[in-house]
This record gives C-alpha cells, structure tokens and sequence, in this order.
C-alpha cells in the first residue's frame, strides 16, 4: 500500500464527520501549525493534532523536561528516561512516532505557518505568542490553565484578541487532568479553525470565542472587542 492510499485509509472514518468531507481534510492536511509550548497542556494537543493529520508541526519550546513541573500530565509526550532533555526534541520524537502522515519539526525561522495554537505554561509568554500571531495575520488558539479548570480562547484572524477575550490574573499551574481537557479543547478548536469549520462567515474570519473550564464543565461565550484596541488593525 502507497503511503497515499495508506493516508486515505488512515482518515477515511473522520471524513465521515459533519461538514468536514474531503474538501475539509484536505485543508487539515496542508495547514502548517506552529504549536508554542511542549509541556503539560501541550502535550495532549499536539498528539492530538498529529493524529487528525495536521500536515506540518512546528514545536516551540525552550525549555527542558521536568519532572517537578511536569508531572504525570508530560506523560503524553515524555518518558521518565528523558528528564533534562529539551521537550521539544522529547515532543518531535513522540509525534513522529505517533503518525507517519504528520511533519515535524523544532520552530525555525524559514517557518511559514499558516495557524498557531499558544499552550505556553507562563501566560506572559502566552500573551507574547498570541500577539505575535494576531500581527502575522494568523488565526490562533491560546489555552490558559488554573488549577483544576482554565480557558480557551479561538481568535480567527481579525477578531477580538487575547487582551481584550482575557484579563491578566493570578493563577495555579493545571492539575494534569484539567491540563489534558484544556489542550484537547484547544486542539479541536483549532481543526475548526483551520478546516474552516469555526462558526461564523465560513473561513473563520470575524468572530470569537471563549472557553471556560471550570470541575470539568465547559461553558462558551462570544468575545467582545475592548473600544480603541489596536485588534481592530487587521494585519
């Protein structure tokens, strides 16, 4: 079996869902994601996105595996053999295992992304990433954890951006089950994005929205743009 036909075999039930057909894995195929963050809301995401057959994967992350920060939740991506490597060779390593259909690769600057998808552990560097890819004109997904809940914002490319979705505050590092919920909330949103499946003008443009998790119930909410933000310049 040619690897084509393998790839037509491999996602031939998910075709099958609701608006996506062909035409929408077809855009999943091609889309490029850069994925700021490998720990423990990263990981769950980018396995995620490998295995719905995201085309091209770019990791970004400067730091090393931790046990201490860690935890169980790197467990989607880490070994306990590869304490104190860089996670984002730790993260290539597990997702290219994970699908033969996904190209991966660490963050370099001949990157051309089409999407980005934020699960940095520091909100600053959250806040950072999110900016960088609203200037880019990039539609992007950011997931902020606390504690046992946290928050996913969808920002298509023109809409209300972090800023004006989330306002900077205290918060806990996730607990490994709401850190696995999040970055899998924050992966689906994201095919929807890039599928052009996001409600709103059909190529995701315009509109925005919220994701609260809080013991374990998710609610959902429209973003609203702060008067005189510097979103309203599309890029």
């Amino acid at each position: 079996m040619s690897l084509i036909d393998a790839g037509e075999a491999r996602f031939a039930r998910q075709r099958l869902l609701p608006g996506l057909g062909p035409e929408g894995q077809e855009l999943i195929r091609d889309a490029r994601v850069h994925v700021v963050g490998a720990g423990a809301t990263a990981g769950p995401a980018l396995l995620f996105l490998a295995q719905a057959g995201i085309g091209t994967i770019y990791v970004d992350d400067g730091a090393d595996v931790d046990g201490a920060s860690d935890g169980d939740a790197g467990s989607w991506t880490y070994s306990s053999g590869q304490l104190g490597q860089p996670r984002v060779f730790a993260a290539v390593e597990a997702l290219r295992a994970a699908s033969s259909f996904v190209h991966v690769r660490a963050i370099a600057t001949d990157a051309e992304p089409t999407a980005t998808l934020v699960c940095a552990q520091r909100e600053p560097v959250a806040r950072i990433a999110a900016d960088r890819a609203r200037r880019a004109g990039l539609p992007h997904v950011v997931a902020l954890g606390n504690g046992d809940g946290g928050t996913v914002v969808t920002i298509p490319s023109g809409a209300p951006c972090l800023r004006c979705a989330f306002q900077p505050g205290a918060r806990l590092p996730p607990r490994p089950g709401a850190a696995a919920a999040l970055g899998s909330l924050a992966a689906v949103e994201l095919l929807l994005l890039v599928a052009r499946l996001f409600p709103g003008d059909g190529t995701g443009g315009g509109t925005g929205r919220r994701i609260d998790l809080a013991d374990g119930w998710p609610s959902v909410r429209p973003t609203a743009r702060t008067p005189g933000c510097d979103c309203q310049n599309v890029y």
